[in-house]
This record gives structure tokens, C-alpha cells and sequence, in this order.
């Protein structure tokens, strides 16, 4: 196996903890023991390492090592911020432009996260509830914005996990309910309301990510 290689799979498995937060913010990594754990050489741990931290989920310190990085109110308030302009953007063309939503992968991925609640698998749930606002936006038919949600995908579900392990008495899956709104919308052609019902969810989870930080 080549190094490229290995280094490709020490990120993939050091980016599917991350976004599944089995390593949670301020936790701190060791070179040393994410070589035993993916029994390879600490050079392509050191190169996965280099692009997490890229990518910014990551932070090496000096004389510390490697800390996963802590998620901040602004980045996810930017982050939840940034799909709520896509997801208005893609309504504004499909009527200026008479595109059209995808309503049958629309009600797969809708389908799919009110069957992950039923089994309580809380990263399936998140991962169809972004691939069903991901579906939406990409009825503009903008490869460079869907590349950009592309961007954003990983850090929402690891945001999202993060807060799901951190607050396990608290209700969630509410983007289920918020899902079958938009989608009843898009069926009934109400292009405003779908606009309207994205903004009331921004605004909440706003408001609750403002107080959650603040406690």
C-alpha cells in the first residue's frame, strides 16, 4: 500500500470520529496512540493530522499536542445561517427560473430520517436531514453553491452529534417535523411558506444555540 493511500485512510478514520464525536472538542490526541489504534507509522498520521487541521477540526499547540477543536457560537451560527440563504436561494429559482424540486428524493430522504428516530439512530437521522436540505438547494442548479454545501456538510453533523452526546435529556429529531413542513410546502407549490417555515427554524435554533452557550 502506498503512503498516499494510508494517509487517505488515517484521515477517513480520523474524520469519521471526529464527525461522529467519538472524539469530543478539547480532547486531546497523541500521534503515538493513533498509530497503534490505526496500526500504521505516525508519518501518515502526522500528514491526516496536517489536513484536519486544514480543514479546521483539529489544532495542533505546542508542547501539548493535538486538540480537537472546540465548536464555537459563531461557527455554528454562520454554518446554520449559510443553508438558510441557500435554501431560500434555491425557492427564488425555481420560480424565477421554473426549475423544480426533486420530490421523490425529497420524501426518500424525509422517509429515511423519520425511520432513523424510530430506531433511535440519531447519525442517520442527521445525515438524511442534511441530504434533504442538501436535495433542496441543489434544485439551483449551482454547482459552485452545492460544492460549497458540500463544504459545510461534515462540521453540520459533527455539530450536531456534538450537542445530541453533550445534551442527551433534551429533545431532538425536531428536524423531522421542520422537514415534513417544507415538504408539504413544496408539494402544495406555497413557495413562500417554504421560505418562511426555513426562517422560523433559523431563527429558533438561533435563539437556542445562543442560550445553550450561555449556560
Amino acid at each position: 500500500m502506498t503512503q498516499h493511500s494510508l494517509v487517505d485512510i488515517a484521515y477517513t478514520r480520523m474524520l469519521e470520529n471526529l464527525i461522529h464525536a467519538n472524539y469530543m472538542p478539547g480532547l486531546l490526541l497523541s500521534e503515538n496512540v493513533l498509530a497503534k489504534e490505526l496500526n500504521m507509522s505516525r508519518t501518515p498520521i502526522r500528514s491526516a493530522i496536517s489536513r484536519l487541521e486544514s480543514d479546521g477540526f483539529i489544532l495542533s499547540i505546542k508542547n501539548r499536542g493535538i486538540i480537537v477543536k472546540e465548536i464555537s457560537m459563531k461557527e455554528m451560527l454562520d454554518i446554520a445561517q449559510v443553508i438558510l440563504f441557500l435554501q431560500e436561494y434555491s425557492v427564488d429559482e425555481v420560480v424565477a427560473r421554473r426549475y423544480y424540486f426533486n420530490l421523490e428524493k425529497l420524501k426518500m430522504y424525509l422517509d429515511q430520517q423519520l425511520e432513523a428516530e424510530k430506531h433511535m439512530d440519531y447519525f442517520k437521522y442527521i445525515q438524511n436531514h442534511i441530504l434533504f436540505s442538501r436535495c433542496m438547494i441543489s434544485s439551483a442548479n449551482n454547482k459552485t453553491m452545492l460544492d460549497f454545501m458540500d463544504s459545510l456538510k461534515d462540521k453540520f453533523i459533527r455539530m450536531a452529534m456534538v450537542n445530541w452526546k453533550l445534551t442527551p435529556n433534551q429533545r431532538h429529531y425536531s428536524a423531522n417535523q421542520l422537514n415534513k413542513y417544507i415538504y408539504e410546502a413544496i408539494c402544495a407549490q406555497n413557495y413562500n411558506s417554504i421560505k418562511q417555515i426555513c426562517r422560523e427554524s433559523f431563527l429558533k435554533n438561533r435563539e437556542r444555540i445562543i442560550m445553550s452557550t450561555a449556560l
